[in-house]
């Protein structure tokens, strides 16, 4: 039997909103594809279609997608969230400009929200790098689709929520790094195929809808606790800086970097939320525990890199204005510093 050309992966923890992505799935167009889920639930089996092979692993979503990909043998790999939906011609787009570009490893889909009455606020359109060390999502969270992001744009990264990466890209750059759990292990991807020479693209004929965020669709599952969330995103942002940036400019970023994460800590106490504030010195923490682990993987990633910073910095990195610093300040102590 030939192998399909595309292998759609889905790492699935808890819910239902799994059977309403593999609906939308079974219904796409212009490719052959076979979809595996790899799930730690163990009672998922006895709802899921036939035409569906599923795994069963107790890791987190990289982890998991790493384990499908390693027993897939297709050309092309497209990552779903299990609480995505996508258009007909989602994953026809997102391979075809992966065909259409050869140098291009990975590319994102134009990510609207789930819930109806906000189905054209953006979700994600691709994210650049600030001169701080976070991301820069240029859409901006619920902003409502009014046709600026229609034209494919070379990005750093976006959402793992729906995207698609080239298998031999996968392969040279290591996959996912597992020891992420969750929360940027896409961006720490992504970065990695640029620096071996692959370009990263959004791609915006490729439309998913998703449901993190939306209440009403989807409690959060367990491990997106605040201090959790506070916890993996401080490690792992920090530590993707650590790893990919050279060493000139890590120099000058990551100290910007620690010191806004301890000031968003000192602002999270200073209003009585002590869970985002102990989760993000919990996060600096691991860090430091973590810190061998991530010189070694420094140390392969900086010695197999062909792209210097010099000639990537103007593509992967962009700064917003002040304002937009000031509006994610007050984001962060009035809601949540992830999404």
């Amino acid at each position: 039997m030939p192998q399909p050309e595309v292998t759609v992966v889905i790492p699935h923890h808890v819910g239902d909103l799994i059977l309403r992505c593999l609906d939308s799935v079974r219904l796409s167009r212009g490719v052959s594809f076979q979809t595996v889920v790899v799930t730690s639930n163990a009672t998922l089996q006895e709802r899921i279609p036939d035409w569906v092979t599923l795994y069963y692993d107790t890791g987190g979503p990289a982890h998991k997608r790493n384990l499908a990909v390693a027993r897939s043998r297709s050309p092309f790999t497209v990552f779903l969230d299990d609480d995505v939906e996508v258009s007909p011609y989602c994953v026809y787009e997102l391979v075809s400009w992966l065909k259409d570009h050869p140098q291009c490893g990975m590319a994102f889909a134009k990510i609207y929200k789930m819930e109806e009455g906000r189905r054209d606020e953006f979700d994600a359109a691709g994210s650049w790098l600030t001169w701080t060390g976070f991301l820069w999502d240029r859409a901006g969270n619920s902003q409502r689709d009014t046709s600026h992001y229609d034209k494919p744009q070379a990005i750093l990264s976006s959402k793992s929520a729906t995207c698609v990466v080239r298998r031999a890209a996968f392969k040279q750059v290591g996959g996912f790094d597992a020891s992420y759990y969750i929360l940027g292990e896409e961006t720490d991807l992504a970065w990695r195929c640029w620096l071996k020479g692959w370009e990263v693209w959004y791609v915006p004929t490729a439309v998913s809808w998703h449901a993190f965020g939306c209440e009403s669709l989807k409690p959060k599952a367990d491990y997106y606790t605040i201090r959790r969330t506070m916890t993996y995103g401080c490690r792992n942002y920090v530590s993707m800086l650590l790893t990919n940036v050279g060493r000139g400019r890590l120099t000058l970023i990551l100290p910007c970097h620690l010191f806004a994460w301890l000031l968003a800590a000192i602002g999270f106490a200073l209003r009585g939320d002590y869970q985002r504030g102990l989760g993000i010195l919990r996060g600096l923490s691991e860090v430091l525990q973590t810190l061998p682990h991530v010189l070694r993987k420094r140390r392969a990633v900086q010695r197999l890199r062909v792209v210097s910073d010099r000639v990537l910095w103007p593509i992967i990195s962009h700064s917003p204005g002040l304002m937009y610093y000031l509006h994610r300040m007050w984001r962060y102590w009035t809601t949540q510093l992830h999404g």
